[in-house]
């Protein structure tokens, strides 16, 4: 009987995971939380501070255009985030 790993490709060598790839994933997870906290609601903002959300990852959600930021000038822990229709669509189709 032959025991292999989850995480084993064929060729015994585990399989890493892209840097690139990564953050995607976790921009994906951050518009679920945001879907989660707005509930569902188009351009319903929430405070980004306590989120728990990395610089890159916030970031790589407006890149991919799921999110859009509100700028608050000189306070920069109140700084809001809210879901584009894109983001929306992306958070219910992966429920």
């Amino acid at each position: 009987m032959t025991i292999r790993t989850f995480n084993s490709s064929p060729t015994g060598k585990p399989k890493v995971m892209n840097t690139l790839d990564a953050i995607d994933v976790a921009a994906r997870y951050f518009v679920y939380k945001l879907y989660e906290a707005t509930g569902g609601q188009w351009m319903q903002w929430r405070v980004l501070h306590g989120m728990g959300e990395s610089a890159a990852t916030i970031s790589r959600a407006v890149e991919r255009g799921w999110v859009v930021l509100q700028d608050v000038r000189n306070k920069p822990l109140e700084r809001k985030a809210a879901l584009t229709d894109e983001g929306r669509r992306l958070a219910r189709k992966g429920r």
